[in-house]
């Protein structure tokens, strides 16, 4: 059975990655932040610190949901920018069922990246339960606006790991400082050609 991460840094394209490389291979993509939003739309928060219990609620349940695929002899692709913590747990799972691994890693120029995923939360492309900081769902005379500083940015992802990930298996580095020059098609080929070897 085979194992794709699909993982880096927020703003990088990992959802879109993830899906192209599901539609080649036919295996099903766990993605954390699907889970995180079923968890903002069903219990909400009311502060930072209940937000970032989900978040690690919703790695808890990517990694039990690995877990159980794996165990029946399942193929599937993650979506998760892992930090240290969850990396950890990840191998775990890794090193337990012994799948045939393979990481694609996406990163590219901190700055860009920044004004990627700033740009993105302004135009409320993204579930307003990862914009809103202090409360979710939003009440009524609620600005839905909020940017993130870059200090605020580097401290919740560089600082707690992300963009040093790493599992076992085979591994491909892709640079998505421009996102034109990404061909899905290439990862795609490459990650045959490591789960072949």
């Amino acid at each position: 059975m085979d194992l794709i991460i699909i993982a880096g840094m927020p703003a990088t394209g990992k959802s879109t990655v993830a899906a192209a490389v599901s539609k080649a291979f036919g295996y099903p993509v766990i993605e954390k932040d699907y889970l995180k939003e079923g968890l903002f739309d069903v219990l909400g928060f009311e502060n930072y610190a209940q937000k970032r219990a989900l978040d690690h609620a919703a790695n808890e349940e990517l990694l039990r949901t690995v877990r159980a695929l794996l165990k029946s002899g399942t193929s599937a692709i993650i979506d998760n920018n892992f930090d240290t913590a969850s990396g950890e747990k990840l191998c775990e799972v890794i090193n337990e069922y012994d799948p045939k691994c393979v990481t694609v890693f996406l990163s590219g120029d901190p700055q860009t990246l920044y004004e990627r995923y700033a740009e993105r939360d302004n135009k409320h492309l993204r579930h307003l339960g990862h914009v809103l900081q202090d409360h979710y769902p939003p009440r009524e005379g609620d600005s839905l606006d909020y940017t993130m500083t870059r200090d605020e940015f580097d401290e919740k992802f560089f600082k707690r790991g992300m963009a040093s990930f790493s599992a076992p298996g085979g591994r491909i580095d892709v640079d998505t400082t421009d996102l034109d020059k990404v061909s899905t098609d290439d990862i795609v080929a490459r990650i045959r050609e490591l789960l072949a070897e």
